[in-house]
């Protein structure tokens, strides 16, 4: 088998360990691309509404797409703070299990936060 050759620019190398099924074949166009196609967009839509996918080329020239999200960039920072982060998903979890207080007074307790 031969494998190809990418050249990276010391790019990261990301180990991808998932298990595959094949869905489709899909044939190129007049210009080289591939079209996922209406049911497999529709599943994938389905489950996810997404906007890009990252793209991943393996050693033997598997690719791999991962539907991916973009996120406004003043809302980045949000992402990169591990603290900030984590009371979010903390507040979520306790939001879906009904663990939550009405506040009479709002505006003294954003300003207690």
């Amino acid at each position: 088998m031969k494998t190809m050759k990418i050249p990276l620019k010391k790019r990261e190398v990301v180990e991808i360990k998932e298990k595959f099924m094949p869905v489709d074949t899909r044939p190129l166009d007049s210009k080289h691309r591939i079209t996922l196609g209406g049911r497999l967009y529709r599943l994938i839509m389905s489950k996810m509404k997404i906007d890009s996918y990252q793209v991943f080329v393996g050693k033997s020239g598997d690719i791999l797409l991962r539907p991916a999200v973009s996120i406004p960039s003043s809302e980045a920072w949000v992402y990169k703070n591990p603290e900030v982060i984590g009371k979010i998903r903390k507040g979520l979890q306790e939001a879906g299990e009904a663990k939550t207080e009405k506040v009479s007074d709002l505006e003294g307790f954003l300003n207690e936060l």
